[in-house]
Formats: structure tokens, C-alpha cells, sequence
């Protein structure tokens, strides 16, 4: 029987994966019969941008909660991963939509322009902006898909891989690794302000939900496109994480939080499971934000800001760190009652006075929430779904099958 639960298959040892999986076909199914695509209009088309763009942000909040729930690394850098993820795609959606429109205007003169002529006309369609006229360095691959799809995963892994090889080999940890990589994102951010990075400075890249060669497609359908990319990537995001924390290596990450110096001990090379799961991660986050910003339309470096680093680590905190779906729920929640209060769904309240508009107060909110439920529901809103659902510890019956009181019990070990 010992065998017999070894050999369980993996839905069968992780059954909230297939609930899961269920219920995001649900609510995608459900979403798109809705949509103005679909001609019922139920959703309006920005409405179906924000329920994809919450997908997205469901995705990064996977990937914090392995990095910090279950390694036990606060990472406060995690958004700027997911905000490089962003210009890479959107270096490619405005080079190739501006030169859509300079190459037609160009072939009505006397001579046929030659390439340098375009390249100068499309970078000063881009960059006459900020006062310049020439494409930077970093913009020499723009007009090729494939390598900026495959920069958007490159890029922030290497840039993880990097910071973490230098951190992890250091052993900094604890609120000393959480302060530098907070420096990371903050270095950044200020860097991309600088019109000097080549990417347009405090501008940003704008007009991203414009697709190139969809001209002849709705707003609609191109939201319905992405609403479907997100929640693919989000499944296939639960289903990676669920599978690496299933097995030993989940066991070891979830030893590295608890005692990093006990596993270290016990001979495993805890910096290598450190260094990967950081990379991994951020890896996650990219793919999620080249989703995330063609539904948002632009990007610009204040995207990248240690606040929304914070941000994500209290979505995390909210839903209950150390459960996947529970980042996702936390995530979910929090991005969708944010676009309420500050898309005007939420009246204010005048008071003899004073006006309270929910714009100006929902981050104060959002920070009485977060410290209600670290003090009254420290497990987060996973944790009010096991009191709701009466979910109990099994009983422990027998003697310890390990040299830990957490381990199985005898009895436990033929289930």
C-alpha cells in the first residue's frame, strides 16, 4: 500500500489543480459568450481588457508566491521583471505598427527608399518624442518578432539570474536580500526615466493595443485574443507551479524557508534551488507583463517603481502565501475591487464638508485591509476559505515515519 501512494498520479495528489483548471475554463467560457464579440455586449470591450489583464497579474502573483511562500525570498523586484516582459513585446508593437504607416507614405516618392531611409523615418516617428532622430542600440532587433518574443523571456531571466547569483552566493538573506533587490527595481526604474536608455524616458511606449497587421480586426476580437492568451498562460503557469512544489524539490524550498541552515546542513546546494526559482520566476513575470501590457496600451518606467513590487507582495499576503490559488485569489480580488473603486464604480460619500472619492482613498483601503486580515486572518483569504469550508488537519495517529514531527505517521503511510 506504501507503493500504492507513492505511485498516485499528480491530479490525483494535487486535486486543486483540476478544480482550478475548471474553474478558469468557466469563467474564460463564460467571459467570452459575454463579450461584445460575441455580439451579446454583456462585457463591454474594456471591461474584457481588465479581465484579461487581471489574468496576467494572477500569473505574477504565482510567481511571487513560489518565490517568497514557498522559498521563503521576499523579492520587493519582482514587478520590474513583469514591466520588462512589457517593452520588449512593446518595442516590437511600435516599431512594426510605425512602419506600417511610414513605409506606404515613402513609396509614393520619386525613388524607391532604401532600408536606412525607412529605419531613419521610423525612429523619428518613435523618438522625435524625446528630441532625437535615431534608433538606439537596444532597438536593433525591434523589427523581429521572434527574437523579442524570445528577448521577453531572455531578459529578465538573465538580468534574475545575474542579481540572484551575486546575492545568493553572498548568502544575503532575510530583509537585507529584500532591501537590495527593492534597490534593483528603484536603479532601474530611475534608469528608464532617463531619455538616454532608448526607450523613450518618462513617455514610455504608448499605443500598444493597437496590433499590427490587424487593422481590419475589432477592439473587441483582439481583447477576446488576449483574454484567451492569458488564461492559457495562467493555466499553464498553475500547472508549472503545482508540479515544481509537489515533489522533493518543492520539499527542499519549503526546508530553505523554514531552515536554511538545516538544509544546508543536510547537503543540499540550497543557493542553486535559491538561484532557480529566482530566475524561474522572473521568468514568469515577463511572460506574464508582455501579456499584460498590449491590453493596457502602455508602459512607462513608473510602472516599474518599487511601490508595485509592494503591491504584489500584498495581493500575496492577502490571498495566503504558501497556496497557489490563493496568490491567485488575492490577486484576483484586489485587482478587481481596485478597478471598481477607481474606475467610478464605487459612489462617493459626501459628508458634511468633505467628499470622500474612492480614487484618492482606495489605497488606504487597500492598506487597512491588508493589516485586518495580517492580524485576524493570518492565513489570508485561503485561510477563510478552509474556515468556511470546515477543512480540519487530519488526525496524526502513530509514531513518527521521519525524524520530524511533520513527517508521516505510520499509519499514514499506506493512504
Amino acid at each position: 500500500m506504501a507503493q500504492g501512494f507513492r505511485e498516485r498520479s499528480f491530479f490525483a495528489r494535487n486535486p486543486h489543480v483540476l478544480i482550478f483548471l475548471a474553474c478558469l475554463g468557466v469563467f474564460t467560457l463564460a467571459a467570452t459568450l459575454m463579450s461584445e464579440a460575441m455580439g451579446t455586449g454583456a462585457l463591454s470591450t474594456s471591461f474584457t481588457k481588465i479581465l484579461g489583464q487581471t489574468l496576467c497579474l494572477c500569473l505574477v502573483a504565482i510567481a511571487m508566491d513560489l518565490v517568497w511562500g514557498f522559498c521563503g525570498i521576499l523579492s520587493l523586484g519582482h514587478f520590474a521583471f513583469f514591466g520588462l516582459g512589457g517593452y520588449m513585446i512593446g518595442m516590437w508593437l511600435m516599431y512594426e505598427r510605425t512602419r506600417l504607416i511610414v513605409e506606404p507614405s515613402l513609396a509614393g516618392a520619386a525613388l524607391p527608399p532604401t532600408p536606412q531611409e525607412i529605419s531613419d523615418a521610423i525612429a523619428g516617428q518613435i523618438f522625435g518624442v524625446v528630441g532625437t532622430s535615431e534608433l538606439p542600440l537596444v532597438w536593433s532587433f525591434a523589427g523581429s518578432l521572434p527574437i523579442q518574443l524570445a528577448l521577453v523571456v531572455l531578459v529578465p531571466g538573465l538580468l534574475a539570474l545575474v542579481f540572484g547569483w551575486l546575492a545568493f552566493r553572498s548568502r544575503v538573506t532575510g530583509v537585507y536580500l529584500s532591501i537590495l533587490t527593492q534597490a534593483m527595481t528603484l536603479a532601474l526604474a530611475l534608469y528608464l526615466f532617463q531619455n538616454e536608455s532608448g526607450l523613450r524616458g518618462n513617455n514610455g511606449l504608448s499605443g500598444l493595443q493597437n496590433i499590427p497587421h490587424a487593422g481590419g480586426v475589432s477592439q473587441a476580437w483582439i481583447s477576446l485574443w488576449f483574454l484567451w492568451g492569458s488564461a492559457l498562460a495562467l493555466a499553464l503557469g498553475y500547472l508549472l507551479a503545482a508540479w515544481i512544489v509537489s515533489g522533493k524539490f518543492g520539499s527542499v524550498i519549503r526546508g530553505i524557508r523554514d531552515d536554511e541552515t538545516r538544509v544546508r546542513f543536510l547537503g543540499y546546494p540550497v543557493e542553486v534551488y535559491k538561484l532557480f526559482v529566482f530566475t524561474l520566476t522572473a521568468v514568469i513575470a515577463g511572460i506574464a507583463g508582455a501579456l499584460y501590457y498590449p491590453q493596457a496600451g502602455i508602459i512607462n518606467p513608473a510602472e516599474l517603481a518599487p511601490i508595485a513590487s509592494i503591491y504584489l507582495a500584498v495581493w500575496v499576503a492577502i490571498g495566503g502565501r504558501g497556496r497557489i490559488w490563493g496568490a491567485v485569489l488575492g490577486a484576483a480580488a484586489v485587482s478587481l475591487v481596485s478597478n471598481w473603486f477607481t474606475g467610478g464604480g464605487a459612489p462617493d460619500i459626501r459628508l458634511p464638508g468633505y467628499t470622500i472619492s474612492w480614487v484618492n482613498w482606495w489605497q488606504v483601503l487597500l492598506g487597512l485591509g491588508f493589516v485586518l486580515i495580517t492580524i485576524f486572518a493570518p492565513k489570508g483569504l485561503a485561510g477563510l476559505v478552509d474556515l468556511i469550508t470546515q477543512r480540519r488537519v487530519p488526525d496524526r495517529h502513530g509514531a513518527d515515519a521521519g525524524p520530524d514531527q511533520s513527517a508521516l505517521r505510520e499509519a499514514e503511510e499506506g493512504r
